[in-house]
């Protein structure tokens, strides 16, 4: 089969043709781990609806991804699946509505979806919203607020983003018990009233150099918290930047690049 490495601001994906037959959730683990390319995360490309199936690096199912879309859409633009400059995509988490905004180097906008803050979509067995609440992690009170932006996400607020990477503060939230199927953690630094550095611990994956339904969940709760003045935002990450907008509706606009193809003979 051939198999294509993407990447959206550098989280990295395997993507390749949707066939019917192959268990993806295992070639995901195969393919994915550190012994063979070492991405974040496997996206199957369904035609006929144009769906995306995406696959944590363990495995996992995710309903969506953020990057992953962009750089599942610059796959549909390559090999020609679709010629429009706007188009629809199946995901778990709904209908992704995309527009191609730049081919050459690639930029598109996709409509991420309403954030959610209710605990049904959260997986976690309380009936209050999870807002500025506080879980003890190694003795210490921390405030997280939590919600459903294309997948599950908690938001933290940090004085340093960067400083979290040498911590275990996002493992200890992502795994922790409130969180029944888990959550992605993302540590938010307020820059001023339009920027905000986002740095997320990735449930499936662990930390990652970018997170596109992450740096949403992020713009959501720093606009509800009253930290951004506009209704758009730039988000800083380690290897670019997205632009997120939107009140009721999320906009994510960012880069996709292809890194290469390849042959891969199966076990």
């Amino acid at each position: 089969m051939m198999i294509y490495k993407y990447n959206g601001c550098g989280n990295d994906f395997i993507l390749l043709d949707y066939d019917g037959v192959t268990d993806y959730s295992q070639l995901a683990i195969q393919l994915c781990g550190k012994e063979n390319f070492d991405t974040d995360g496997l996206i199957a490309v369904k035609t006929e609806p144009l769906e995306m199936i995406y696959y944590n690096k363990d495995g996992s199912r995710a309903p969506m991804c953020g990057n992953g879309i962009r750089c599942f859409s610059r796959y549909v633009r390559d090999q020609g699946i679709i010629q429009a400059s706007q188009f629809d995509v199946h995901t778990l988490a709904g209908i992704i509505k995309v527009e191609i905004l730049n081919q050459d180097p690639f930029y598109c906008e996709a409509m991420i979806g309403s954030p959610d803050y209710s605990t049904d979509k959260l997986a976690v067995e309380q009936e209050e919203p999870i807002i500025d609440q506080e879980l003890t992690i190694h003795q210490k009170g921390i405030k997280i607020t939590s919600l459903f932006m294309g997948t599950i996400h908690t938001v933290v607020f940090v004085e340093d983003a960067l400083a979290e990477l040498t911590r275990d503060v996002g493992e200890q939230i992502c795994h922790h018990p409130l969180f029944k199927e888990k959550t992605n953690v993302n540590f938010v630094q307020v820059l001023n009233n339009e920027e905000l550095i986002v740095r997320t611990y990735e449930r499936g994956v662990g930390w990652t150099l970018a997170c596109g339904t992450g740096c949403c969940a992020a713009y959501v709760v720093a606009k509800d918290h009253g930290y951004l003045s506009e209704p758009k935002a730039t988000v800083h990450l380690e290897l670019g930047d997205l632009i997120i907008s939107g009140e009721k509706q999320i906009k994510m606009k960012g880069p996709a690049v292809r890194e290469w193809s390849r042959e891969w003979e199966e076990n």
